[in-house]
């Protein structure tokens, strides 16, 4: 009961010093939505600032070299085993540059305002996925890879490395994998590339191209996520038919193994941002002041064509999806941005820091499904359209519109596409997921207006119906090509495009607006306790991250308490083979015990999987067991060794003189005595076994500090995740030490008796 108060009280005090270092550290930051946001020149623009500068990069990612031939005189390289390790070391100022590729760095400059990319890259290259040498496999997945368009390639590129967490969904394996299941080895910390996502699921670009050639080759891909450093060691052992996790092609690497080279890769140093300021927009209050200003495009769209033709003089940004214009607009890159009516009012109505000029740059904005000017394509644009003139009359299309412009979320069904009846086949309909609320993702599906309108089309019309997304700019190719049968999501009518596809009957008319940042007075702010409720929500609540914490600690449990059983067992028949001075087993364990304690237990486990175990199928929580089973067997050998030793060898003689024969003076007078010496000893190395289960990532287990470093890798905030992972190891620590305790009072007679008395 003690141990539990001590141990409530300790967390209480953790927690106070929590709150007070977030206060400390969230102290003039801006955290939320409505504050104004920084902009900022790099600490770092040209290679001889670096001098005498620290660049660290990853373990296992030997890229010295492409820095040194930049700048001489670097003072020194740092390695880490994760992203979001250096991003902290960079924030925190322990490092002055992180050497990575472009998906991966970008992507940190975007999240982290404080940072920014070095102005100049250091190498282009190539993403490779990595085969053992001399593979089979590899000659496949080659042929499979080059099957796939460019611009399919491009548009899953295009999505991972966007801010639209929305439309980040991979396929499911719905082929039949006739040909078996591989094994891919990823790490799973490197976002965009691969990481894991919501459920603990492995993601990313490398793991959508991986699914993407097993679809064509007709196989299942189990993935197996673990340090970036393990990668090539596990592929080159057997134990995974290909590697990924933003593996960049180098001679050295293609000494050791085969690559499919899959996408242009390069080499860039993200540096700390200097002196960041408040931003200071461009007024806007007019189309006039638009004249020369800065101004976001959706690439494609109608609304682009428009602002180009009445701001020639403007500078003019074009972006992917409304999502990335948001964010360039609050970080000050932009001064607005030129958007369809219905997005932009969808958009403000959740981002309270925008705002709309009260004039539109374009009336009449009219909006329609196209398909190709075919035979085919003209019978489906005719019923296509007759169904939008029924719903429009019978109020249908009234109901729909108040759906998804409205502001009741429960509304917005997704819809079930395996209900739709395909009597007359099925349609495919090309769509850009990013154009709420036409088209976007909601709980890993399809949802929004067009997908509304034309789910309950196929149902009237006897077709099934197959979604393909691609991006907004090849939504017309994909139709014209015969791609897609047909293509919706907030398509406007030019005569341009008219020339190219059908329209169907409007399902949509609206303007064409400006979308600029609300003048801040200042109150937006929402302080302390919203900041730290921010931060708890994303490590915690978001995609619900808390099962990835209690997946971590069920494996971190199941480890350690299988160790202390075995490791306990091992030890103790250990010393009784050595206890009578037998030569054979005196040598051997002394030998060993030399081995173990001047072996760090990452080698150790290192050893165990990939050369001892390599050619074995055995799991790595498995070979977890095994090593640290041996590391705590080691400790308990020498704890009775020492705690025998301390009990008078006079007394073994006294109790062999009285009858006992020697076994059973050890357990009868001896070891009782010597346990009270041990269990001290033997607890301290419990909780030391504990926290030495922190490495077992590098065996691709993914135990509590995995998880850890999992949603940190997600959320770029290191405080609450790290606060989380000792917490618990604390609590888990008490925990394990409230039942050895209560096991000591059963066997170490001393305590016994004082409790009977």
């Amino acid at each position: 009961m003690k141990i539990m108060k001590k141990s409530f009280a300790v967390l209480v005090l953790n927690a106070i010093v929590m709150l007070l270092l977030v206060s400390c550290q969230t102290k003039g930051s801006d955290v939320s939505q409505g504050t104004p946001t920084v902009v900022s020149e790099p600490e770092y623009t040209e290679y001889t600032d670096l001098s005498g500068k620290t660049v660290s990069m990853l373990t296992g990612a030997p890229f010295e070299e492409l820095v040194s031939g930049k700048v001489p005189d670097v003072g020194e390289f740092t390695y880490f085993t994760g992203m979001p390790d250096m991003i902290l070391a960079l924030k925190s100022q322990k490092t002055d540059a992180i050497l990575n590729n472009n998906a991966i760095a970008a992507l940190a400059a975007n999240r982290n305002p404080e940072l920014e990319l070095f102005p100049q890259s250091l190498k282009d290259g190539m993403f490779g996925f990595a085969f053992a040498k001399g593979s089979a496999d590899r000659e496949s997945w080659q042929a499979a890879y080059d099957t796939i368009p460019e611009e399919t390639k491009q548009a899953i590129w295009d999505k991972w490395t966007g801010s639209d967490e929305s439309a980040k969904v991979l396929p499911d394996q719905d082929w039949p994998g006739k040909n078996g299941t591989v094994t891919a080895a990823v790490c799973d910390t490197l976002e965009p590339m691969s990481y894991t996502g919501e459920g603990g699921k492995v993601m990313g670009f490398d793991v959508e191209m991986i699914l993407l050639i097993a679809k064509e080759l007709d196989v299942h891909v189990e993935f197996k996520a673990m340090e970036f450093a393990a990668i090539l060691s596990y592929v080159q052992s057997g134990k995974a038919q290909l590697g990924a996790g933003s593996i960049i092609v180098t001679d050295e690497r293609k000494q050791a193994v085969d690559f499919v080279e899959y996408y242009p890769a390069s080499f860039v140093l993200l540096v700390r941002a200097s002196h960041p300021s408040n931003v200071t927009h461009k007024q806007i209050n007019s189309l006039t002041d638009l004249e020369q200003a800065r101004l976001g495009l959706h690439t494609g769209s109608v609304q682009a064509i428009q602002a180009e033709e009445h701001f020639p003089e403007a500078k003019l940004f074009y972006f992917s999806n409304g999502v990335d214009m948001l964010a360039a607009l609050r970080s000050g890159r932009i001064d607005a941005y030129v958007d369809a009516e219905a997005f932009a009012k969808y958009m403000m109505a959740h981002n309270p820091d925008i705002t709309l000029l009260d004039e539109k740059l374009a009336e009449g904005m009219k909006v329609g499904a196209v398909f190709a000017k075919s035979e085919h394509g003209q019978a489906l644009c005719d019923e296509f359209s007759d169904f939008i003139r029924k719903i429009k009359q019978n109020g249908v299309y009234d109901e729909i519109q108040e759906t998804w412009f409205g502001s009741d979320e429960s509304k917005r069904v997704v819809p079930d596409l395996y209900d739709l009846p395909a009597t007359n086949g099925t349609i495919r309909m090309g769509v850009d997921t990013t154009l709420v609320p036409f088209v976007y993702i909601k709980d890993g599906k399809t949802v929004g207006i067009d997908v509304d309108t034309v789910v309950r089309f196929c149902k009237e019309y006897g077709y099934g119906l197959e979604i393909v997304p691609m991006e907004f700019a090849a939504i017309i190719p994909a139709v014209t090509t015969g791609k897609v049968d047909f293509a919706g999501g907030g398509i406007a009518y030019t005569e341009e495009r008219a020339e190219s596809v059908l329209y169907s009957e409007f399902t949509y008319e609206g303007g064409t607006v400006i979308v600029v940042p609300k003048t801040s007075d200042g109150t937006e702010n929402t302080g302390f306790l919203a900041s730290v409720a921010d931060s708890f929500g994303k490590t915690f609540i978001r995609e619900n991250r808390w099962e990835l914490f209690l997946e971590g600690i069920g494996i971190t449990l199941l480890i350690t308490v299988l160790s202390i059983i075995f490791g306990t067992i091992l030890g103790f028949i250990v010393f009784m083979l050595c206890r009578r001075g037998n030569p054979v087993a005196n040598t051997i364990t002394r030998f060993t015990v030399w081995l173990i304690e001047g072996m760090p237990v990452v080698v150790l486990l290192m050893i165990l999987y990939y050369i001892i175990f390599g050619k074995v199928s055995i799991s790595g929580t498995f070979v977890s067991v095994i090593g640290f089973t041996i590391l705590f067997g080691e400790q308990v050998y020498s704890m009775v060794k020492l705690g025998v030793a301390t009990v008078d060898r006079g007394q073994v003689e006294a109790a062999c003189s009285l009858g006992y024969t020697d076994r059973k003076a050890f357990f009868r007078i001896i070891l009782p005595q010597a346990v009270p010496y041990i269990m001290p000893t033997y607890k301290g190395q419990i909780k030391a076994l504990l926290k030495a289960t922190a490495i077992v990532g590098y065996v691709a287990v993914q135990d509590l500090t995995k998880m850890g470093d999992i949603v940190r890798s997600r959320t770029y905030e290191a405080f609450f995740p790290l606060i989380a992972v000792a917490v618990i190891y604390f609590v888990l620590a008490a925990i394990l030490l409230f039942f050895v305790n209560r096991l000591e009072l059963c066997i170490n007679y001393t305590k016994k008796k004082k409790r009977e008395n």
